[in-house]
């Protein structure tokens, strides 16, 4: 089996060929704009390095969100473009799922939970246990309400409000990753890759026939311009 995943929901483009049980090419690269142009060209080049035709791949696999919703369009316009060229099925990978998957990276299974910034002293949250099974549905609530509710109960705290998170309690906690290096908090497609292989295996191909949907988790900061009253 042949599984691209990629991701552009927040500030990174990342890109990975799965195949035959471990990832054989991946591409990440920062940015927070972009993503559409750059999508295509990584595709390629990681099909390329992996030695495998786009044509043949099995299934692709993407996030879904939540995260901007510019980069979630991009991708599922992707997803759908490709889907109906390969006609194979997409699996959906919820963002904050994608994280938990690169958190645990180089670590023992342990429960993770998951805050992305949301701005506005807001974070996306959602918690998973050592498997990265989701322990309730991702949401938005206010960071001093997560400090408050979480303190003492977190095992390993991952994405990009982690450290705000962290310093708001007395008591240390374990944060994934190095936040001071490019691209802390942020889903890689090699990581989700397998995982994406995963659940379709479990799963089967049925399952994830039809076009994959966005999860957003509040409304857009961009509004319809009021009309002029004459």
């Amino acid at each position: 089996m042949k599984v691209l995943a990629f991701d552009t929901t927040l500030g990174a483009c990342s890109v990975a060929l799965w195949a035959d049980g471990a990832v054989r090419a991946a591409a990440f690269r920062l940015q927070q704009q972009g993503h559409a142009e750059a999508l295509f060209p990584m595709i390629e080049s990681v099909c390329a390095d992996a030695g495998t035709a786009i044509a043949t791949l099995d299934a692709l696999a993407l996030t879904v969100g939540p995260g901007t919703f510019t980069g979630v369009r991009i991708g599922l316009a992707a997803a759908r473009g490709l889907r109906l060229a390969l006609r194979g099925p997409v699996v959906p990978i919820p963002t904050l799922r994608a994280i938990a998957a690169t958190a645990q990276r180089g670590q023992a299974p342990q429960p993770v939970l998951v805050v992305h910034d949301a701005r506005r002293g807001e974070v996306y949250l959602q918690a998973f246990d050592n498997a990265l099974k989701p322990l309730g549905e991702p949401h938005v609530e206010p960071l001093t309400d997560v400090a408050i509710a979480w303190q003492g109960r977190v095992a390993l705290l991952a994405g990009t409000a982690a450290p705000l998170l962290a310093a708001m309690w007395p008591a240390g906690v374990m944060i994934a990753g190095d936040p001071t290096a490019e691209g802390f908090g942020l889903p890689d497609a090699r990581d989700f890759a397998g995982l994406a292989a995963e659940v379709l295996q479990n799963r089967g191909a049925a399952a994830f026939a039809a076009a994959p949907f966005p999860v957003y988790l509040r409304a857009p900061d961009a509004k319809l311009p009021t009309p002029r009253t004459p």
